[in-house]
Formats: structure tokens, sequence, C-alpha cells
């Protein structure tokens, strides 16, 4: 039996993904946007009216961010660290070496050469080449959990850091570098359940941060004018919830989140103003290539924008020879990080080839898939065996071994294999 993806193709409606990030280059026209539950990049010519799939190299991880410097060059990064790199407009996509041990979650380019990645542990990649190498630098904390990031010039940089879905206090860092990433000072760690997401410095005195408190889903916007040394909250509109992600274009500015939160701030930050769109999902990034045009993508929908948000359209995936993948295991967990169980799911498409008997799939038992899940120290802890899967399958793990025992919070590797071979998925257990 063979299983395939199947993509809606009229305008406005999109594949249930969760588009994680977006990038649209300064002509306006061309742009992405990558997926954090699947192996997809999406491109658009057309301002983000409508997206088409773009062919991948094999050993691609699933994304986290993109960003693009014109609508030639763009990177992404992902799940394990990977970052791609395309010089073709997506054409051709290379993946470059890996950077970072964990999760690569925010990418920044100043231009062709100078650009950071910000992920977990602590961790930040730096690289003055384009990414044909890259070397990683630490931050004060290594327990961090990078999300945000922003440069002003090859010197001076800000991150932030926060912990999705922890509902635990202390994750909250703000720090900053003025030469270029390598080294890196704590400005700020909070003690409450506050998660800082995204960063952005207009120059180097004025910046806004948001983020959000996991306890209520509030907002959280904070300015400072004097490189970051101190903050002042700013006040949300009252129908904003928890923020994700932030663009600036010149003064003006934007931010999105839960519950199809966009605000738009005209003053560098100083006061915002909510901007009706039809997302009720969490939003979990934007991108501006001037004061007009934009995307932003998250939970289930990408949206464009050509009048600075005023009015956001719904976009659409064009079917084409491109946009049905074949041979790919997708495979994500939902929550993650969780405490008592998480839902692993996975798609699973076939391209008629040879199957892959390095996972112990044969040709004999093509219909089967066997999950396990490994902890840090690459020890066997739980396995499953499925077989006669649909189009969408899924498991839930109840953060217990092979003999029912609980298993201690930390960090556990989900690897599905099946014919078309092997994909690995990180899980987080948190007590």
């Amino acid at each position: 039996m063979k299983y395939f993806l199947v993509f809606l193709a009229f305008a406005g409606c999109l594949t249930a993904y969760d588009y994680h990030g977006c990038a649209l280059a300064p002509d306006n026209l061309n742009g992405w946007v990558v997926c954090i539950d699947t192996f997809l990049v999406f491109k658009t010519t057309n301002g983000g009216q409508t997206w088409q799939t773009q062919a991948l190299p094999n050993g691609t991880n699933t994304f986290y961010d993109i960003t693009c410097v014109n609508g030639l060059q763009a990177w992404t990064s992902g799940n394990l660290g990977q970052v791609l790199h395309t010089a073709d407009g997506g054409g051709n996509w290379v993946i470059q070496p890996i950077v970072l041990s964990k999760n690569a979650t925010r990418i920044h380019f100043l231009n062709t050469e100078d650009g950071w990645v910000v992920g977990g542990n602590g961790t930040v990649g730096r690289t003055t080449d384009g990414g044909g190498s890259w070397e990683q630098n630490f931050t004060p904390h290594y327990q961090a959990e990078y999300y945000g990031l922003s440069f002003t010039d090859t010197l001076h940089g800000w991150i932030v850091a926060g912990y999705p879905d922890s509902l635990a206090t202390s994750q909250g860092y703000i720090d900053r570098s003025t030469d270029g990433g390598i080294n890196w000072d704590s400005l700020y760690r909070s003690t409450a359940y506050e998660d800082f997401y995204d960063i952005r410095f207009l120059d180097n005195s004025t910046g806004v941060l948001v983020g959000g408190d996991e306890s209520d889903y509030a907002p959280i916007i904070w300015r400072s004018t004097n490189g970051g040394a101190a903050w002042s909250p700013v006040t949300a509109p009252a129908n904003a919830y928890y923020l994700r992600s932030l663009d600036f274009s010149g003064d003006h500015g934007w931010a999105v989140g839960r519950f199809g939160s966009i605000i738009r701030t005209l003053d560098a930050g100083g006061s915002w103003a909510f901007q009706a769109n039809p997302a009720t999902t969490t939003l979990f990034d934007v991108d501006f290539s001037d004061t007009l045009h934009g995307v932003a993508c998250g939970q289930n929908i990408i949206l464009y924008t050509t009048d600075g948000g005023q009015t956001w359209n719904q976009s659409g995936i064009e079917e084409n020879g491109t946009t049905t993948p074949a041979g790919r295991i997708f495979l994500r967990a939902y929550p993650n990080p969780f405490r008592n169980k998480t839902d692993i799911r996975w798609r699973i498409t076939d391209n008629g080839s040879q199957p892959d008997n390095r996972y112990g799939i044969t040709d004999n038992s093509s219909k089967i898939v066997k999950l396990h899940i490994y902890d840090i120290s690459g020890r066997l802890v739980k396995s499953f065996s499925f077989t006669d899967i649909g189009h969408l399958s899924s498991v839930t793990w109840r953060c217990e071994d092979q003999a029912g025992r609980p298993v201690p919070a930390g960090i556990y590797i989900a690897r599905l294999s099946s014919r078309e071979g092997s994909v690995p998925a990180e899980l987080i257990i948190i007590k």
C-alpha cells in the first residue's frame, strides 16, 4: 500500500501543519515558510498570495526558522541544530555544517556573509562566510533556551530566552554581545513566569522585546533606550495574548502570538494597536520587507498583507508538480516539552522505491512502522510497533519505559522507522 500526503489546492486553504518560520525578501515578492512538524519548505513569488513546496536534500530535519537577505539567498534553522542554505532562490538547498548540538530556533543574517543562530543549552552559532563554516559560542547560561536574536551590525547583538509551554519560572534571559557574538554579558534573568521569544534593536540604543507569561497567557512588551541596560514595560492592547515573534521596518513594527494575536506600532515600540486578521491559532513568526508588505505564519495558517497589516489575507498553496512530496516521514510530538504524556504523530509518504533495510523494515513488512525512544545516552527506553497505518497516525507515550516504570525528566530521542527510512524527534520531559 502506498501513502501520499495530499495538499489542498484552492486559494485560502492550507494543509494542517505548524508553519513556524517565515521570511519575505526586500523585493516584496519572493519569500519562504518552513514547518516545525514536517520536512517542508514553501516558496512564494507573489508576496505570499500562493506557495509551492521546494525540493530538499536527504537528511533534512524539521524547521524552526528561516531568514533571507534577498530573493536568492536564504537560510533555515531547525531540529538538532541543522542549517540549510540556498543561493538560487530555493532551486537547490544545501545542508551546512552542524552548528548547535540542540535545536536551532532562530537565525539571522545581516548580509550574505555575517550570520548568527541561537538554540538550547546556552549556545550561539556564528559565521562570517555565509555559513560555509560555523563556530559555536556559549553564553553564561547553559540552561537557557534562546528563541530571539537581533544584530544591528557585525559587533552588537542581543538574544533572549524562554521555554514554551513549560509552566516553569526563571526561564527568561536577556544577553548582549559587543564583539560579534563571541562573548555574551547577562543583562537580565527573570525569576517569574516571564518568557522572552523575540527581540529587535533598531539601533544600538533602542530595542523592543516580546514574550509572555505562561501562567495566564498575558503578553510581554518591553522597551529599552540604552542598549538593553534597562527595560520598561509597554502596555499591550487589551485583546492581545502571549507573543512569539517581532519584526520592524523603520519605526513600524509588528508582533504576533497566541490566539491569532497581531499588534502594530508606528512609534518604534512606544505604543501598540491590535490588528484584525483571520487567525485564531498561535502565530509563530512575522516578517516585513518594508512598511507595507509582510507575511505571518502559525498553526495551520499563513497570512500576507500589502498595506502594513490593515488587511491580512489568508494564503493558499498551489497544486503543481512539486506539491506532493514522496518518500518522506513526518514526525512530531505535542505537547513538547511535557510533564506526564505526549502524543507522537507521524505521516508517511511512499515513493514506490525499494525499502531502506538498515532500520529493520523489509519488503515483506512494508506496512510496519517501528518507533523507538532512547534516552540521551542512547539507551533504548521504549519500543512500539504498528501495522496497517494510515495517512496520519499517532501514539501516546506516558513517560514510561518498556516495563511500565516512570522515566526521569530529561531529553529523549524518538526515532520512527519505516520502509522509507528513519527520522528522529527530540522529546523533553519536565517535572
